[in-house]
C-alpha cells in the first residue's frame, strides 16, 4: 500500500531515531554524537560502538558493516517486517493516524490482531485443560514419564487439545469467531474444514521474541502408527517457521545474561535443557535451522552452542548450522551427549542434574569439523584431500576475518600436507561460494547479505541515477536529455523506474516512501547508502549530472563509430559502390570530430 507523505512526516516529527533505537539497544553519547553497538553485525556486544545515529537526518549508519537507513529500516530489520508493517508499528507508537490505508489493509491488520488474540486465548485454554481436565490424564502421565515437571509445564505453557474433533470449532464459533476467519487461522484442515489439526494432542505454544503466541506444535497422544507424531501450525499472517525458534522467548533473559545460546533439535530437548538449569536453550520448530534463525540469535548472543542429535542426520544438521552461525560473525561450538541420542532421552533416563553434568565442555566448531572430516574422508589419498577441502569450504568461506581464515587454512595445510596456495585455489574454484568474499575486500559485506556500495566501482549510469535519487526534484527537468534505453546498468534502470513513478504520481517525496518503490533489495540498499554519502550531497548536482550525461553521449558516439567501422568493413568485402563507401567514411570523419571535441571537454 502507499502511505501519504504526511503520515511519514508526522511519525518522524513525533519520534526520533533515538526513540526508536533505544527500544532495542543502549544508546551511548559521545560529546554531541550518539552511537550504538551494532545489532546487525556485532550482536550488540561490540567493545567500541560502530553504529552512529544521525539525529538531524533521523538515520543510522554502521561504519563496520555498512548497515544503514531510517527508523523504518531499523524496525524492518529488527522485527523482520515489511515497510508497511514498520510504518504501522511506529504510527501506533507515535499516536499517528495512518492516511490512505485501504479497506483491505485495515481488514488485514485487524485480522492479524484477532489472530494474536486467538492464539493467546487457546494457549491459555489448552494449558488449563492439561493441568486440571480429567480427559488430560494421559497427557500428564506421558509428561511424567518424560520427567517433565509441573514447573516446566507452566513455564512453557504446555497444553492439551481435547480428543473430540468437534470441540474446537464449536468452542471458537461460540466465542464469536467467523468461519472465514477460522479457515485461515492455522487451527483447522484446509481440505476438510472444520476438522481440527489438533485433537488429543500435547500442545507446545510458540512465542515470538515479544512473548506473543504465534503458533503451536502438537504431539499425538494416541500413539498410532497411522497418525503423524508431530503436527505444527502452518504458515499464517503472524507466523513464519524460518524466523521463529521454540523456547526463544523463555530463553531470552538468560541468553542476554550469558551472552550465549544453546540450539538443540526439538521442543522436548529444549524444555529438558531448561529443566536441567540450562535456561538459554532454544530449538528450530518444524524446520531445519535457518539463516534467519541464526540472525535472530545473533541479535542477543555472542556465542552459540549446537546440540543436535547424535545420529547421522543430527550431525549433518550440525555441520550446516555451523556455517550459518559462522557467517554471522559470532563464536560457534558443539555440545554432545554420550550414551543418549538427545537431551530429552538423557533427562528421561538420568534426570536433570545428570543431563547438565553430561554435557561437559563445548568443542570449538573448527576442531569439531576437522575431527568429523578426518573420520569421513581418506586424507591419505589425493582424492580424499580434495574432498576434505570441499567439506571445509562452507565454514572457511563463512569466516569473516581474513586473519582467522588464514589461520584455519594454515592448519588444514599442515593436516593434509598440502600447500596453502593449492587450498586457496580450490576454495576459489569450488562451487560452494555462497559465503565467499573477495580476499582483497577491506569492507565486510552487510549482515543482510547485500554487497556494499563502492563508489569507485559503479558505472556512470548508476552514479547519475543515485544523484537523481538524492535530488529527486531535478529528475523531471532532465527526462528529455536522455532516455531509459540510454542506461546500460540494470540498477540504474530500476532507479529510473522508481523516479519515473515519483515524477508521474507525485509519490515518494520522502526518502522512506521512495525506497519502498524499489523492489530489488540490493538496489534499495545502494540507494539508502547513497543517502548517507557526501558524494551525493553536493550543492550543485547539475554539474555532476551534466558531466555524466556527456559521458553517456560519448559512449553512444563510440558505439555509433564502431557500427560505422563494421559497415565499412562489410561494404569493402561485399563490393559497396564508391559513393556508398564515401558516405560511410564521411560519417566516420564527422563522428570522429565529435568524439574528439567531447573527449577534450571531458579531459578523457
Amino acid at each position: 500500500m502507499a502511505f501519504s507523505d504526511r503520515t511519514i512526516e508526522q511519525i518522524k516529527a513525533k519520534l526520533s531515531i533515538a526513540d526508536v533505537v533505544s527500544s532495542y539497544t543502549q544508546i551511548i553519547q559521545r560529546n554531541s554524537n550518539y552511537w550504538i553497538r551494532c545489532p546487525f553485525h556485532g550482536n550488540g556486544n561490540e567493545r567500541t560502538p560502530s553504529c552512529k545515529l544521525n539525529m538531524e537526518r533521523g538515520s543510522y549508519y554502521c561504519f563496520a558493516c555498512q548497515e544503514h537507513g531510517s527508523m523504518f529500516d531499523f524496525v524492518m530489520k529488527m522485527e523482520h517486517v515489511s515497510f508497511p508493517e514498520a510504518v504501522r508499528m511506529l504510527a501506533s507508537r507515535a499516536g499517528v493516524e495512518i492516511e490512505d490505508e485501504s479497506p483491505q489493509d485495515v481488514r488485514r491488520r485487524e485480522e492479524k490482531t484477532s489472530l494474536f488474540e486467538l492464539n493467546e486465548k487457546l494457549a491459555s485454554t489448552f494449558h488449563d485443560f492439561l493441568l486440571s481436565s480429567q480427559e488430560a490424564e494421559d497427557a500428564r502421565s506421558y509428561l511424567a514419564k518424560r520427567k517433565i515437571s509441573r514447573e516446566t509445564m507452566e513455564k512453557f505453557c504446555l497444553g492439551y487439545a481435547p480428543k473430540d474433533t468437534k470441540w474446537l470449532h464449536q468452542y471458537l464459533t461460540g466465542q464469536g469467531y467467523s468461519d472465514d476467519f477460522l479457515k485461515d487461522s492455522g487451527f483447522f484442515s484446509r481440505r476438510s474444514y472444520p476438522y481440527p489439526l489438533f485433537a488429543n494432542r500435547l500442545m507446545f505454544p510458540v512465542k515470538n521474541w515479544q512473548g506473543r503466541v504465534v503458533a503451536f506444535g502438537a504431539r499425538d497422544l494416541s500413539f498410532r502408527d497411522d497418525t503423524p507424531k508431530y503436527i505444527n501450525t502452518p504458515e499464517t499472517s503472524i507466523y513464519s517457521k524460518k524466523h521463529n525458534l521454540y523456547g526463544f522467548y523463555e530463553a531470552l533473559d538468560q541468553i542476554r545474561k550469558d551472552g550465549s545460546a544453546i540450539v538443540c533439535e526439538g521442543n522436548f530437548d529444549c524444555i529438558s535443557l531448561h529443566q536441567a538449569g540450562l535456561a538459554n536453550a532454544t530449538a528450530p520448530f518444524g524446520t531445519a535451522f535457518t539463516s534467519e534463525q541464526a540472525s535472530l540469535l545473533a541479535r542477543y548472543a555472542q556465542r552459540i552452542e549446537l546440540l543436535f542429535d547424535s545420529d547421522e542426520a543430527g550431525q549433518k544438521a550440525t555441520v550446516k548450522a555451523i556455517a550459518m552461525v559462522q557467517e554471522k560473525g559470532i563464536e560457534v561450538s558443539v555440545l554432545s551427549l554420550s550414551g543418549s541420542k538427545d537431551a530429552s532421552e538423557y533427562l528421561e533416563k538420568e534426570g536433570p542434574q545428570a543431563l547438565k553434568a553430561a554435557l561437559g565442555e563445548p568443542v570449538e566448531a573448527f576442531r569439531y569439523l576437522v575431527t568429523r572430516g578426518l573420520n569421513i574422508y581418506n586424507t591419505r589419498t589425493p582424492k580424499g584431500k580434495s574432498e576434505f577441502v570441499s567439506y571445509m569450504a562452507p565454514y572457511l568461506n563463512a569466516t569473516r576475518s581474513n586473519v582467522e581464515r588464514d589461520a584455519y587454512i594454515r592448519q588444514i595445510s599442515e593436516i593434509l600436507s598440502v600447500g596453502e596456495v593449492q587450498i586457496r585455489q580450490d576454495l576459489e574454484a569450488g562451487s560452494l561460494q555462497q559465503y565467499s568474499r573477495g580476499q582483497d575486500s577491506t569492507v565486510p559485506s552487510s549482515s543482510s547479505g547485500h554487497s556494499p556500495l563502492k563508489i569507485s566501482n559503479i558505472s556512470p549510469d548508476l552514479y547519475m541515477m543515485l544523484m537523481f535519487a538524492n535530488h529527486r526534484d531535478l529528475f523531471g527537468t532532465y527526462t528529455k536529455a536522455f532516455r531509459f534505453g540510454d542506461l546500460k546498468d540494470r540498477e540504474a534502470q530500476l532507479i529510473y523506474l522508481a523516479l519515473e513513478n515519483v515524477r508521474r504520481d507525485g509519490a515518494g517525496r520522502t526518502d522512506e516512501i521512495f525506497l519502498s518503490l524499489i523492489a530489488d533489495d540490493q538496489v534499495r540498499n545502494d540507494v539508502a547508502t547513497s543517502f548517507e554519502l557526501p558524494e551525493f550531497k553536493v550543492d550543485n548536482p547539475q554539474i555532476v549530472i551534466d558531466e555524466i550525461l556527456d559521458r553517456i553521449a560519448l559512449r553512444k558516439m563510440e558505439e555509433n563509430r564502431r557500427l560505422i567501422l563494421r559497415q565499412i568493413r562489410q561494404g569493402e568485402a561485399e563490393g559497396f559502390s564508391e559513393a556508398e563507401l564515401r558516405e560511410l567514411l564521411n560519417e566516420k570523419v564527422s563522428i570522429d570530430a565529435e568524439i574528439r571535441e567531447l573527449s577534450e571537454r571531458l579531459q578523457v
